[in-house]
C-alpha cells in the first residue's frame, strides 16, 4: 500500500492559485539518496521567481513578481534556465531528520539532524546543475529525498525553524564573498541589505572583519546596524554623494536596477562587483568606461563554489551567525506565506513548517 504525505504542489506558472495543498506518494530514496523528515523550510525569492515565470520575463518585472500581470507560461523556465516539470514541490531550505537511506548510503546518517545544500552540481546521474525545489522536489512537504552529497549533519542549539533560515540565503551570500575574494582590508557595499541575502552578507562580511556599508529600505536602518553594518544609508538618500565619502573596493548587489550604475561609479580602481540577483530590475545601464578605465572585475554568483556550504556549516556550529525569523507559517498556509514574503515589509526569513502529527 502506497504511503502518502502532505505537500504543496506548484501546478504551473501563475499566481498563488497554482499552489495546491494535497497528498502525494511519500518518496522513496533511490541510489545515492536519503529521505528527510522535514522539520522546517524557508521561503526564498527563487520560489516566487519560478512560480511567476520571472526568470525569462522580458518586462514588467515587479508586476510579475507581485502577481499583478499575466505570466508567459510557454517561455518561462526554472532556476537552471531549463524547463520545469510540473507538478513540482518547491522549497530549498530543508532542515530535518534522516529517516531512510538508500542501500549504498552510509547508515550512520539515520536519525541525524541534517541541513541541505540546495545547489546540486553535475554528477554521474545528471549533466546540469540542479536546485532543490526547482529542478527536483524540495521541502514544502512532510518528507523530501535528497542526494547524500548535499546533506550535512548539523550540531547546533538552534531550532529547525532557526536553521531553516540559512541554506539558500547564506550559501548565496557566502558564494558572493568567495567569488569577490573578500578580505579584512575591503570596504564592502551591500544593496538590499535588510533582505535574506543582504542581511547574510552583513554578517558574513563582518566575520572577515571587512568594513560594511549597507543600503536598506525605509525604517530598516537600525536592523542593519544591529547586524554589524558600519555605515547604513536609506535607499532614498542621495546615494552617490554619500558613497563618495568611502573607498569602496567590493560591491555586492542583489537588487540591480539603478543601483548597478551607482555601485559601478562608486567602486575604486581595481574594485570588484558581484551579483546574485536582480529583484529590482535585471536590465541595467553600464557605462563601459567605468569597467575599462577603472579595471573593474564583474562576477555572477549562482552556482556554489565547493567550499561554500562546508564553511556555512562551520560558522553555524561555531555560533557565529544570528538566525533572523520574521514569521512562521504552516504548510497549509503556503499562499499566505508567499503573499507575506512579497510584501518585503519584514526583517529576516519566512519559514514553513509541516503539520504537527
Amino acid at each position: 500500500m502506497t504511503q502518502l504525505m502532505n505537500a504543496v504542489l506548484l501546478t504551473g506558472f501563475g499566481g498563488p492559485e497554482k499552489l495546491v495543498y494535497s497528498q502525494v506518494p511519500k518518496p522513496t530514496p533511490q541510489q545515492g539518496e536519503l529521505l528527510i523528515k522535514v522539520g522546517a523550510c524557508s521561503v526564498n525569492n527563487t520560489d516566487l521567481n519560478t512560480r511567476t515565470g520571472w526568470y525569462t520575463a522580458k518586462e514588467d518585472f515587479q508586476a510579475i513578481l507581485h502577481d499583478y500581470t499575466k505570466k508567459e507560461a510557454n517561455t518561462s523556465t526554472a532556476w537552471g534556465q531549463t524547463n520545469i516539470q510540473f507538478p513540482r514541490i518547491q522549497g530549498a531550505d530543508i532542515v530535518g531528520e534522516v529517516i531512510e537511506v538508500a542501500s549504498n548510503v552510509k547508515s550512520e546518517l539515520l536519525k541525524q539532524r541534517v541541513i541541505v545544500d540546495p545547489c546540486i552540481p553535475p554528477n554521474e546521474f545528471q549533466q546540469q546543475y540542479q536546485y532543490v525545489g526547482s529542478e527536483l522536489d524540495g521541502g514544502f512537504a512532510e518528507y523530501a529525498k535528497v542526494p547524500v552529497t548535499n546533506v550535512y549533519p548539523i550540531h547546533s542549539s538552534l531550532s529547525n525553524v532557526e536553521l531553516a533560515t540559512f541554506p539558500c540565503a547564506y550559501s548565496t551570500a557566502e558564494n558572493m564573498l568567495t567569488k569577490g575574494q573578500i578580505s579584512a582590508g575591503d570596504t564592502v557595499l551591500i544593496t538590499g541589505a535588510s533582505g535574506g541575502v543582504g542581511s547574510a552578507l552583513i554578517q558574513l562580511s563582518k566575520i572577515r572583519k571587512a568594513t560594511v556599508i549597507a543600503i536598506v529600505g525605509n525604517n530598516k536602518e537600525t536592523f542593519a546596524k544591529e547586524l554589524g553594518a558600519d555605515y547604513v544609508y536609506c535607499r532614498d538618500e542621495p546615494l552617490a554623494t554619500k558613497l563618495a565619502q568611502h573607498q569602496i573596493t567590493l560591491g555586492l548587489d542583489v537588487v540591480g536596477s539603478k543601483y548597478f550604475s551607482i555601485i559601478m561609479k562608486a567602486l575604486e580602481v581595481g574594485g570588484r562587483y558581484v551579483s546574485c540577483g536582480a529583484i529590482g530590475n535585471p536590465l541595467v545601464d553600464l557605462d563601459l568606461r567605468d569597467l575599462i578605465y577603472k579595471d573593474l572585475q564583474m562576477n555572477g554568483a549562482t552556482r556554489l563554489e565547493p567550499e561554500v556550504f562546508p564553511n556555512l556549516v562551520k560558522y553555524l556550529e561555531q555560533g557565529l551567525l544570528k538566525p533572523l525569523v520574521a514569521k512562521v507559517f504552516n504548510l497549509t498556509e503556503i499562499k499566505e506565506a508567499q503573499q507575506f514574503f512579497q510584501s518585503k515589509s519584514f526583517f529576516g526569513k519566512v519559514v514553513i513548517t509541516p503539520l504537527k502529527e
